[in-house]
């Protein structure tokens, strides 16, 4: 069971119809021993995804309440937190630390472009925090996640990542010393909106115990109690971490690695079929996200996006903040297989001829991507 129209958004995603009737289960106790089993098994195979044996803490929200939590509860005000800025949604995470009182030393590169290592090398000493965005999904830019925690990790800094959507590129928390890991459930887990996650090390939190408290709501302390009882201190969004529970358990079928694969072959396959349609990434080269493309488009992002949605059903995203008409932004995370890639392509190639962008020839960037696939099964 499939959706009549095909989402590739950048998040939410299409759902598995598995996941969605799971959330039909009828509701039980977030209090009792179904709800406390429910719990133990998400964190353990969260953990296995996101490799780290770290605490994981349930927040009912958004990625925005994760990075909020975990800002909320690792920052004293005066903390000196380097934060890389370089798209919509690592603004939003600098805005987050500077609302808690943070003493905030920017490292900023363009959209588009990745985190500038040498400023921040000089930037870290001092720092409590080194915040960055692993996958910035308003450009597609996945940044340089292993090289920012090698320079915190020497400079005695936390690592915070913020991987709301990364999730289908190669991600390893623990061997690569990354600290704090917010994720959400919408995007490479493939579930419904509604809960983030945030994975922390015990340095995070022995760096939270020290921190006053300025959330009630966000407590850590009282997450961690009611922890003690595989339970949460306010009512958890039931439903969605049943669903997630049931995507959590094909992602672990698959296997994490053969995951990652599928993720880089259809992401590489919709890349194809873009270069060949005569478009370029919006990424500088070799930073291409496996989960999110930004495509060039200046001018009519959002007349093709509209286009896609009205005539072939396939909701695709135009761009975030200055260059919301310039960009189109296509998904290809979670369930997405080769039918997804190659229906999207062919909407995109129509929208650009009824529109008057791009080549016009019909057939090219199908035709490349389908080249792709006969060398790569997944």
């Amino acid at each position: 069971m499939k959706n009549e129209e095909l989402v590739m958004l950048p998040g939410p995603v299409n759902v598995d119809h598995r996941v969605l009737l799971s959330m039909a289960t009828a509701m039980f106790n977030h209090r009792g021993p179904k709800f406390n089993k429910l719990f133990v098994d998400v964190k353990e195979k969260l953990r296995k995804v996101l490799n780290t044996a770290g605490e994981v803490y349930f927040i009912t929200g958004s990625g925005t309440a994760g990075n909020e939590f975990a800002v909320s509860n690792l920052v004293a005000p005066g903390d000196k937190v380097v934060v890389c800025t370089n798209g919509y949604f690592a603004d939003r995470l600098r805005d987050t630390f500077k609302v808690y009182g943070a003493n905030v030393v920017e490292v900023k590169s363009e959209w588009g472009r990745g985190v500038d290592l040498e400023t921040l090398k000089s930037s870290v000493d001092g720092a409590a925090i080194v915040a960055m965005v692993f996958n910035e999904t308003s450009t597609g830019v996945l940044n340089q996640v292993r090289e920012v925690a090698r320079i915190a990790r020497k400079a005695g800094s936390l690592c915070f990542v913020d991987n709301v959507s990364g999730i289908g590129n190669d991600y390893e928390m623990d061997p690569w010393g990354i600290d704090v890991t917010v994720t959400a459930t919408q995007k490479g887990l493939a579930t419904p909106p509604g809960a983030a996650f945030v994975a922390m090390s015990d340095k995070a939190r022995e760096k939270a115990a020290k921190t006053p408290k300025r959330s009630f709501y966000f407590n850590i302390e009282l997450f961690d109690k009611a922890a003690e009882d595989h339970s949460t201190p306010a009512t958890p969004a039931i439903s969605v971490i049943h669903a997630l529970n049931t995507s959590l358990d094909q992602i672990l079928e698959e296997g994490v690695e053969k995951f990652v694969v599928r993720h880089s072959v259809n992401a590489e396959a919709f890349r194809r079929g873009i270069a060949a349609m005569g478009l370029d990434l919006f990424p500088e080269r070799g930073l291409a996200s496996n989960t999110v493309s930004a495509i060039k488009i200046e001018g009519k992002a959002r007349l093709v996006a509209n286009t896609m949605r009205d005539r072939f059903e396939v909701i695709v995203s135009a761009g975030l903040g200055k260059y919301r008409d310039d960009v189109l932004r296509v998904g290809h995370m979670g369930r997405v297989d080769m039918k997804d890639i190659i229906t999207t392509l062919s909407a995109l190639e129509l929208s650009l001829k009824e529109v008057g962008v791009g080549k016009t020839r019909l057939g090219e960037g199908v035709s490349a991507a389908l080249e792709y696939y006969s060398m790569n099964t997944i």
